[in-house]
């Protein structure tokens, strides 16, 4: 053995060892000195096969909750001190912490939550929790969330642009939390949009969350979105036009149900990334029934065109709706 490793897997590496509670790094330094000499490995066999008859006892344990794993190695620090001055072995160690951490140790590694990161590049993801809520994420996003939840509500960390469909659990509210913006949501369909540098969008399409920031909250139900602007930190409510834009991203399409014209023409602009003029304010008011599901801009325009009878054309930089108002 390298005199490096010999310092390298201390007492406390390999008690965080067992409690796989070491990094890549460290964990390759017990097992590079482990494969270094059959003493080595016969001292690592001897130690993992005590703590493995500990783990018999784990029933007895079964209501211990929140267990201090930085108390636990002060106290295997107190035995190792007495170690070291009456000559106890790595095997009365682990009998001692057996002793000391009792079922309680075992409880604890049952029931460490691992922190799980999914970052989603070039294209768009969907993922299911362990509590059945499922999470579509878009193009460049990031979820941060646990393997599974525990304690008093179900937490996950966004950044980007993500579709939730969150499993129905009052006893344990969901919450998303953005740079600023916490979302809580008992049970609900909503899209959560932080991929804009001035604000924070919350769209509801079905059931109720409370949107809250600095002190200040929303509640949000179906065909509401919330808006928190950055710069002015205001948060606002606002009525959602009928456009399905929200989920243009996730669906590809643009469901306008009783929407004006003004209000598709804003979901085209944004969605098509162009700009659509309307040659007269009064064709802005005008209705339209009419679902698209990944068109090309132009066949957009033209049913828009057909239906309201309006002529589109492209003017180089822009789109012109002309008309002369609704028809009768």
């Amino acid at each position: 053995m390298s005199e490096k490793n010999r310092h390298s897997v201390s007492e406390e590496l390999l008690f965080r060892y067992f409690l796989n509670d070491v990094s890549p790094d460290e964990q390759d330094i017990v097992l590079s000195w482990k494969a270094e000499s059959e003493q080595n490995l016969e001292e690592f066999e001897r130690v993992r096969m005590v703590l493995l008859d500990i783990k018999a006892i784990n029933s007895i344990g079964k209501g211990v909750e929140n267990y201090d794993a930085s108390l636990a190695w002060k106290k295997f620090q107190q035995v190792n001190h007495a170690r070291k001055t009456s000559g106890f072995t790595w095997l009365k160690i682990a009998a001692s912490i057996l002793l000391i951490l009792g079922a309680g140790w075992f409880t604890y590694v049952s029931n460490r939550v691992e922190t799980l990161e999914l970052i989603v590049q070039n294209e768009q993801q969907a993922i299911e929790l362990e509590d059945g809520s499922r999470i579509s994420l878009n193009e460049g996003s990031q979820l941060i969330y646990p393997d599974k939840f525990k304690g008093s509500n179900r937490k996950v960390q966004l950044k980007g642009e993500a579709y939730f469909e969150v499993a129905h659990n009052p006893e344990q509210p969901f919450l998303i939390e953005t740079d600023e913006v916490e979302v809580q949501v008992l049970g609900t369909k909503f899209n959560v949009n932080n991929t804009n540098k001035d604000s924070v969008v919350v769209s509801v399409d079905s059931g109720k969350v409370r949107m809250s920031v600095g002190g200040k909250e929303e509640i949000l139900t179906a065909g509401y979105r919330g808006v928190y602007y950055r710069s002015t930190e205001l948060l606002v409510k606002i009525e959602t036009a009928n456009t399905g834009m929200h989920n243009y991203w996730r669906t590809k399409t643009l469901a306008f149900k009783g929407a004006t014209v003004s209000e598709a023409v804003d979901a085209i602009q944004k969605v098509y990334g162009v700009k659509v003029k309307l040659s007269n304010q009064e064709i802005a008011n005008c209705k339209i029934n009419v679902d698209f599901e990944n068109e090309e801009i132009e066949h957009v325009l033209e049913i828009i065109g057909e239906t309201l009878n309006l002529v589109w054309s492209n003017q180089g930089d822009s789109y012109l709706l002309a008309g002369y108002g609704c028809p009768q």
